[in-house]
Order: structure tokens, then C-alpha cells, then sequence
């Protein structure tokens, strides 16, 4: 039942004393909000639409709770709460006074600090040109670089994962480890060395909140305005919008079916090259040994460090994958980037870089003072779910399964697209670039296709300059009877959009 009372009753005072209406505010007994939390949000609201003006004695506690027939003691905490966040000051005789707190801004005012949202920096600036693609979250249809989650093995995640919340190791939630949970980076390095063929120790990996942090945090650090970052175009676009919001400018290192085109270097200095050699991206190619070797001696020669982003290499359609180049850099300047996004599920944002030992100090500096402390549960289980042996089995089960669904696609793909465009040529990664074989606005085809949620994204989104006009689909999260539906709606929109 909902009881209204004033704040006190008309008597005389000597002193002035807040006198309110009798419906100024009510005590709903049947709330599940507390008597206290009411009567301090009331009082709260009064002042600051100014009904209660600065200096208004309030009636004591003894004299309040009378009148609306609460504990004094309900009273006094919701006084006291007022006072301690500075609505209402005590003075001496213990009595309540409404403080002095300054009016809301005029309307003309509040109008002209909402032009502070055009005032950020140049940082911010950086990601205004590019259109991020929204893409449907009930499903996720042909969306490129997307694991099939359904198939990780949650039951024994889970299992790792709660023993260390039923049995909690105190170091592991407190703030310990900043830079990386000791066993987790003895895994990972243990791991890359026997299948990635990277050359380090444990104490050069460096935990990161997924490989964009590791991108951000070092463009950061490496790059000042003017620097020259020589990038593959087509390319990684979330590693592009980072290099320029540092400042760099971006030089094209061209990819096409023939390879990298290594013999238009730029003049001048080169701060930084960025590469996806294992499976690049997004065409899924390899860079061939003679190139990557070509490719440590230009950086040398140049004086640049290379950003090796291992992107999607375990999935390769046939033989084992393809060494880093990092294993052949003799000169120390390769920084190796990885991410358990792909292999494990995407939500798990954990991420790594191996570090070269000359400048291992100073980025692991910047990453204790940049936020990139990744969670010491999630670490923990992630470290036992490697070295009890869980990746390596659940690696070997979606290679099969993705090379099986690879080639289910390309044969759907030619029997719904052919017409319109072709794959690339490529047998690594989790996703499928086609190009068109005739001109075609490949932006409005992925939008409307993104209306009808096949989450398919433009080839040329990937250019830098001159693009090369396709789409780019992804195949892993999706069977051969979902394959075939989505397919045949997206060759439905191609013929709509170009009839």
C-alpha cells in the first residue's frame, strides 16, 4: 500500500525549516526499494530541481520520522548518505542544512558544450572515413575470418576453467602478472616453436587483449607522424586505420595472385612493414620462402621493423602450415602477432606478440601502462587447456572438418556464382575471396546481401587505392545445407543488383 505524507507538519520555528506540500513525496511500503533508499532519493531530487534552496534547514531526523511514520534510524542513514555525497551539510546542534550546490547550466550553455563531441583528436578523426559493416548477430551466415563454435569442446573449457573458481588460487585474482600469466606464456611459446617454427623464449611473449590490441599498442609505440608504413594492399583494414591514426602514411606493398610485389620498395626511409605471409589477407595466400627471405633483407636494409600478423595460418587445405618468417629472421626485427580468435572462439579476445629481445623492455612498458592485462582465470585455463594437450585435438578435428566444408563451398560457389565471379586462388584460411569477372559495385551488392543477413563483406573495402572489386565470404561456421541456401539468396541479389 502506497502512503503519502509531508515533511513535517505547519509549526512555527525560529528557524527557517523546509515546509513542503503534503504530496511532495511518498513512502511506498509495498516497493522492494528500501524505506531509506526512497526517502534519500526524494529529498536528492528536491534539491537538485532547486525546490529545497541552499541554506533550508531540514527537519531533524526525530521530527521527520514522526511525520511520515519511519524509523529514526531510517532517517539518519538516508541524512547521512545525503551528506557524504555533499546535498546537505551538518552544522552545529547536529541540524541538516541543503547545501550549496550550483544551478543546472542554462539551456545555451548545455548547447554549447555538445560542440565538444567535434573537438577529439586527430586520433579520433582517424576512423571517420571508414564504414564499419554491421553485421546480423542471430547468425553467422557468410561472415568472413568466423570459427564454427559449436563444434569447441565447451565441456572440457568449462571444466578447466571452473576449478579454478571452486578451488581459486589467490594468486590469480589479485594483481599479479601483469604482462602475461607465466604458464600461459610457456605454452604459447611452446606451441609456436613446434608448429609455427618461431624462435624465442617465453619471456618475449607478451599477453594481449586479441591481436588489435597487440596492432594498436605498437603502432603507438613505433610510429610518429610521417612515418612511412609499407602495408599489403589488399590488407588487413583494422591494422590500416591504426598505422594512420598514429600518423604514418601508407605505402602500398602490392599482392596479387603472382605474389608480393617486393621490387617497388619505397624511397626513403620505411618505419614499419606489415605482412600477413602465411595466409594473407584477405586473399589467402603464401608468401613463398624466396620472397620472405627478400623480404627480411629489404627491412634490414631499410632499418624497419616487420609486423608478422599470423593470420588464420593453421587452417591450410593442404600439408601442414607453412613456418613464419619470423624463424628466418636473422637481423631481430620481426615482431611475430597472434590470436586464439580463430582457433578458439572469437569472444575470448586473447591475443599475443612475441617480441624481439632488443626492444622487449620498453614494449612490455607500454603494455602494463596501456591496459592490456588480460584476465588471470581466463589465462590460466587457456594455458591448461594447451598443455593438456585440448588445442592440438580440437586443431585436428576443425582442419578436417573446414577442409571438407572448403570444398564443399567452392563447388557450391561455382554452381550459384560462377556467373558473376571467381575465387581466388588460395588453400589457407577460413574464408574465400572472389572477384567479379565484370564490373560491379560490390559495396551495394554486400549491403543488400547484409539486409537478407548473409554478413558478406566488399573486396575493395580491402584496397588502400585501386580496388579490385568482389566479395569476401566465409565458409567455417556454416554446413553444406546452410552453404546452399545462403548461397543461392546471395545469387538472387546479384542478379537483382545487376539486372
Amino acid at each position: 500500500m502506497r502512503e503519502r505524507s509531508s515533511f513535517l507538519r505547519n509549526r512555527k520555528s525560529s528557524s527557517q525549516a523546509a515546509r513542503l506540500p503534503v504530496d511532495a513525496f511518498s513512502i511506498d511500503r509495498a516497493s522492494r526499494e528500501p524505506i531509506q533508499q526512497q526517502i534519500y532519493t526524494a529529498l536528492r531530487d528536491l534539491i537538485l530541481r532547486g525546490v529545497l534552496t541552499p541554506g533550508l534547514k531540514l527537519p531533524s531526523s526525530r521530527e521527520l520520522s514522526r511525520n511520515i511514520l519511519v524509523s529514526r534510524n531510517t532517517v539518519v542513514r538516508a541524512y547521512e548518505q545525503l551528506n557524504s555525497e555533499g546535498y546537505v551539510e551538518t552544522r552545529h546542534g547536529a541540524k541538516t542544512y541543503v547545501a550549496n550546490i550550483p544551478p543546472p547550466s542554462s539551456p545555451a550553455v548545455r548547447h554549447d558544450i555538445s560542440k565538444m563531441a567535434g573537438r577529439v583528436s586527430r586520433f579520433a578523426h582517424a576512423f571517420d572515413p571508414e564504414k564499419r559493416i554491421s553485421f546480423s548477430s542471430d547468425r553467422s551466415a557468410l561472415r568472413p575470418s568466423t570459427p564454427d563454435v559449436a563444434v569447441f569442446p565447451f565441456t572440457t573449457w568449462n571444466r578447466l576453467f571452473g576449478r579454478y573458481l571452486l578451488h581459486p588460487n589467490v594468486d590469480l585474482f589479485n594483481y599479479n602478472y601483469d604482462l602475461g600469466y607465466p604458464p600461459l606464456q610457456a605454452a604459447i611459446a611452446r606451441y609456436i616453436q613446434a608448429y609455427r617454427g618461431v624462435v624465442c623464449e617465453p619471456e618475449q611473449v607478451v599477453v594481449t587483449n586479441g591481436a588489435q590490441a597487440a596492432l594498436d599498442l605498437l603502432s603507438r609505440m613505433l610510429l610518429k607522424d610521417g612515418d612511412v608504413v609499407w602495408m599489403e594492399e589488399p590488407g588487413y583494414v583494422n591494422a590500416r586505420l591504426v598505422f594512420s591514426a598514429a600518423g604514418a602514411d601508407i605505402e602500398p606493398l602490392n599482392v596479387t595472385e603472382e605474389g608480393w610485389g617486393l621490387q617497388n620498395v619505397p624511397e626513403g626511409n620505411i618505419q614499419l612493414i606489415y605482412t600477413t605471409p602465411s595466409c594473407q589477407h584477405p586473399l589467402g595466400l603464401s608468401m613463398r620462402v624466396e620472397q620472405r627471405l627478400r623480404l627480411l633483407d629489404i627491412a634490414n636494409r631499410k632499418a624497419a621493423w616487420i609486423i608478422e600478423d599470423d593470420f588464420d595460418s593453421e587452417y591450410r587445405l593442404f600439408g601442414r602450415s607453412i613456418p613464419a618468417m619470423q624463424g628466418n629472421d636473422k637481423f631481430g626485427l620481426t615482431i611475430y602477432v597472434g590470436t586464439f580468435a580463430k582457433t578458439l572462439f572469437p569472444a575470448i579476445r586473447v591475443g599475443f606478440m612475441v617480441v624481439p629481445q632488443s626492444i622487449c623492455e620498453q614494449v612490455k612498458r607500454a603494455a602494463l601502462y596501456c591496459g592490456q592485462q588480460v584476465s588471470l582465470p581466463l589465462q590460466a585455463t587457456l594455458s591448461d587447456f594447451i598443455m593438456n594437450g585440448h588445442f592440438a585435438s580440437h586443431l585436428r578435428r576443425t582442419r578436417r572438418l573446414y577442409a571438407e566444408r572448403r570444398e564443399a563451398f567452392l563447388k557450391l560457389g561455382h554452381k550459384y556464382l560462377n556467373e558473376w565471379m571467381e575465387p581466388f586462388e588460395a588453400d589457407v584460411g577460413i574464408q574465400i575471396a572472389f572477384r567479379f569477372k565484370r564490373p560491379l559495385d560490390d559495396v551495394a551488392i554486400a549491403s543488400k546481401a547484409n539486409d537478407m543477413k548473409l554478413n558478406v563483406v566488399p573486396l575493395s573495402r580491402y584496397y588502400y587505392r585501386e580496388p579490385i572489386r568482389g566479395l569476401l565470404l566465409g565458409y567455417a561456421a556454416i554446413d553444406e545445407r546452410a552453404m546452399q541456401s545462403h548461397l543461392a539468396l546471395l545469387a538472387e541479389v546479384i542478379k537483382e543488383q545487376t539486372s
